[in-house]
């Protein structure tokens, strides 16, 4: 099996997978739904919404504030917790206007320390790996038609290296403006369904619990049967 053969099967398998859990999701709703589950969950649920309440008094705190956005800044630089689990954290603790907000002051000032990291010091490693692949950089080069729609789709794509593709693109030209509104808007959909979850962790049985988690599965296997048919069409268009 050659690459790129390889490469698709890889990205079919994946999304396969993605759908797979968000239909496991979907059946895992119903049995919440089931007389028996309520009846076993109802003992749990206040404690749950006591830890809720402690947390929202205490925790939402103008420190807090200043303590998330430092560690998105901290993930820009040094490896650190995930993305996902900063916006948990925010849903957690505030409102969930106030915590998208926070997250999305959080992950511009993140795209916006890298973006400017790549400007000055190059790509790094992810530009040295690059290079191997000329298609690829010259992909990616923002003097190519289309280099916005690439930012765009790999803000989209799941577990797309969030630093690296910064620091790609500030080696590039494209303007800051439209790299971090690109970067921003791809990113929303992940960074809102991580808010979600994160506001109703304390009621894991319900739908506002588990439906983003299968907004997100369901995305990511459409991105990735996505990524798969532009490969398997530009292997097409190669051996022609």
């Amino acid at each position: 099996m050659n690459k790129s053969k390889s490469r698709i099967y890889m990205l079919n398998t994946m999304a396969f997978l993605c759908f797979l859990l968000a239909l496991a999701l979907i059946v895992l709703l119903r049995v919440f739904r089931l007389e028996g589950f309520l009846q076993w969950y109802d003992r749990y649920i206040d404690t749950l919404a006591s830890f809720e309440i402690w947390m929202q008094t205490y925790g939402a705190t103008w420190i807090s504030v200043v303590s998330i956005l430092v560690n998105f800044a901290l993930k820009a630089l040094i490896p650190w917790f995930p993305i996902a689990c900063l916006c948990v954290v925010s849903g957690v603790l505030f409102e969930w206007y106030y915590a998208i907000l926070i997250n999305l002051a959080g992950m511009t000032l993140l795209f916006t320390i890298k973006f400017f990291w790549g400007r000055k010091f190059g790509g790094g490693n992810a530009e040295k790996i690059l290079e191997k692949f000329d298609a690829a950089h010259n992909f990616i080069d923002s003097s190519k038609l289309g280099s916005r729609l690439v930012l765009f789709v790999l803000r989209f794509v799941p577990c797309a290296p969030v630093n690296s593709v910064s620091c790609l693109y500030g080696t590039t030209n494209i303007s800051y403006l439209k790299y971090i509104v690109l970067s921003v808007l791809g990113f929303t959909y992940k960074l809102f369904s991580y808010t979600i979850i994160g506001r109703n962790v304390f009621d894991p049985a319900s739908a506002s619990f588990v439906v983003p988690f299968i907004i997100l599965l369901i995305f990511s296997g459409m991105v990735l049967l996505t990524l798969s048919g532009a490969f398997g069409i530009r292997s097409l268009t190669t051996k022609r």
